[in-house]
């Protein structure tokens, strides 16, 4: 008779240490990834030009005195893992309000060369300018158009084994027929250490 209380005793005992580790587990999932949400929560890669986005980008405008608007996090910063695409948004409106077309307004993307520290030292202007499958240095047409404003995507693709550095990156935008730029705004490439979160 002993035994036998002994022996479920036994079996509760390992149930409920079971039932513990599992819960455990779980939390420890949940709490990595609750981590990797708050500290990727400063960057938005945007895989498309949906109205969401476009609707987003011209809340900005009004927050905004320019005419050119990079949709980041508060940080302006792109965070990217070696690895991965990070696409970043951007919007631009007609100075005068106008409509626009595809190539009314046409935009450039540039890198920065004002700090020891950035992937253009680190990696070279060639290997940095080849982390970007959007055109660099050359005036670009935006992809989508809506009224007087214009959207388009910067695709960035990291490949494996880049070293940790980071950007400045600025992004002008000016109109066809004009020969200067007419608004300007940038944001930060981090490119961060490939790991688990």
């Amino acid at each position: 008779m002993v035994q036998a209380i002994n022996r479920r005793a036994a079996l509760e005992l390992s149930i409920g240490t079971i039932v513990v580790i599992v819960i455990g587990m779980s939390m420890l999932i949940l709490g990595l990834v609750l981590v990797r949400t708050i500290f990727s929560g400063s960057t938005k890669s945007v895989n498309d030009l949906n109205e969401q986005v476009q609707s987003e980008i011209l809340d900005l405008f009004d927050d905004n005195s320019g005419n050119l608007v990079v949709q980041l996090g508060s940080a302006d910063t792109a965070k990217v893992k070696p690895g991965d695409r990070f696409n970043v948004a951007i919007g631009a409106q007609h100075p005068d309000g106008e409509a626009v077309t595809r190539d009314t307004l046409l935009y450039r993307v540039e890198l920065a060369d004002d700090s020891d520290e950035n992937c253009v030292r680190k990696l070279g202007r060639q290997r940095t300018e080849d982390l970007f499958v959007t055109r660099v240095n050359t005036w670009n047409e935006f992809g989508k158009y809506s009224g007087s404003s214009a959207f388009a995507l910067i695709e960035i693709d990291v490949s494996e084994g880049t070293e940790r550095c980071t950007q400045k990156v600025n992004v002008d935008m000016r109109l066809k027929d004009s020969a200067t730029p007419s608004d300007g705004d940038s944001f930060i490439l981090e490119i961060t250490k490939q790991g688990i979160l």
